[in-house]
């Protein structure tokens, strides 16, 4: 069994993990990669608590970039291992929180409301990079375990459960470079920022078959296929 958090959590069991991956110079490294010298290329995004995210033009600049990192580090080949489920990233946010960005409020990426199911209809996974250590008091995503988390089919008493039980939630201690994967189901939240540190992340969506996203797959210019391509290069099955 894997140490995540400093416990013996199992994805299954709790719908998170973490990712430790082995990278040499990863201060310098992801200096490299950081947008925080270069905030004339952000974007507020206030659906997103008022997140400051990087343009989708100057994205795709990075994107081969983006599949390296993945590739060649282990996050991709770790979180395999933790799921027990093939990843193919499709989407990339590269995104930092300063003091001006609210909390996120306690949510799922899918759920059903009623009848009506929300968000995207095949397994879906988030896979997020922080570029500098992160805790709590600048942001890092929280969770509330999936076996003490009952799904109910209406937003408002779930979120509302989420609030009442969030003294069982988990905030972990990262350090530069380590990275979480979870479910879409699984209820988690983005705290507000109350130290003076950044919280920068690179967050990729992700699903278990590239045939589930068909309207991507024949676009070049959609990351699904730069990470593909990636693959390849380096004969990765």
């Amino acid at each position: 069994m894997l140490k995540l958090f400093n416990k013996n959590y199992k994805f299954s069991k709790f719908g998170f993990a973490r990712i430790t991956p082995e990278i040499k110079n990863k201060k310098l490294f992801f200096d490299k990669v950081s947008f925080r010298n270069k905030k004339y290329l952000l974007i507020k995004d206030k659906k997103d608590a008022g997140a400051l995210k990087v343009k989708k033009e100057d994205l795709q600049k990075n994107f081969t970039l983006y599949a390296d990192l993945l590739l060649r580090s282990g996050y991709i080949k770790i979180a395999e291992e933790l799921v027990e489920d093939k990843i193919y990233p499709y989407v990339v946010m590269h995104m930092l929180n300063d003091k001006n960005t609210k909390e996120l409020i306690w949510h799922r990426d899918q759920y059903f409301h009623g009848k009506d199911f929300i968000g995207p209809k095949f397994k879906l996974y988030k896979l997020a990079i922080y570029l500098q250590d992160t805790n709590k008091d600048n942001g890092v995503t929280g969770f509330i375990p999936k076996f003490i988390s009952p799904r109910f089919k209406n937003r408002y008493i779930d979120t509302i459960f989420a609030y009442l039980s969030s003294f069982l939630s988990i905030h972990p201690r990262l350090s530069i470079g380590e990275a979480v994967i979870f479910s879409g189901k699984v209820m988690h939240h983005r705290p507000r920022q109350i130290n003076k540190n950044l919280r920068e992340a690179i967050i990729f969506s992700c699903t278990n078959n590239p045939n589930n996203l068909p309207k991507l797959k024949d676009d070049e210019k959609e990351f699904l296929n730069v990470f593909l391509k990636s693959k390849i290069d380096y004969e990765i099955q």
